[in-house]
């Protein structure tokens, strides 16, 4: 028990795992790099989703405001008006502007939702 004898690792086995370090190193750090990647590319995705819904929200809120006043504005020349054939013109032309508004109002929505829709499934618009 007095002398133990020592085992040593032959340089070739030091040699191949310091190899096999170096490239767990090189993989591991690849690895990490493309993870910091797609976190990156998502947050921009997300950032524009975020950008497009704020927008297609604030373009309804806009068309409900531009409804709103075309209402007010309908009562108050329908409040003016002093025979019932201009009531009924009134009537005829507010149906036909409203009409007119709400398929603008309607093909910008279906636009930015498309748009919207394209982006998030990564498509282009119309196809």
């Amino acid at each position: 028990m007095a002398d133990t004898p020592k085992l040593e690792i032959p340089p070739e086995l030091r040699n191949i795992a310091e190899q096999g370090m170096g490239q767990a190193r090189v993989a591991m750090d690849g690895f990490l790099s493309a993870a910091h990647k797609a976190l990156d590319d998502a947050g921009r995705h997300v950032d524009t989703a975020q950008g497009s819904a704020r927008d297609l929200g604030r373009t309804t809120l806009d068309f409900a405001e531009a409804n709103i006043a075309a209402g007010f504005d309908f009562a108050s020349r329908l409040a003016k008006a002093t025979t019932v054939d201009e009531w009924a013109r009134l009537h005829a032309d507010y149906v036909q502007e409203q009409a007119a508004r709400l398929t603008e109002q309607a093909k910008a929505m279906g636009e930015r939702t498309s748009a919207a829709a394209s982006f998030a499934t990564g498509t282009k618009p119309g196809k």
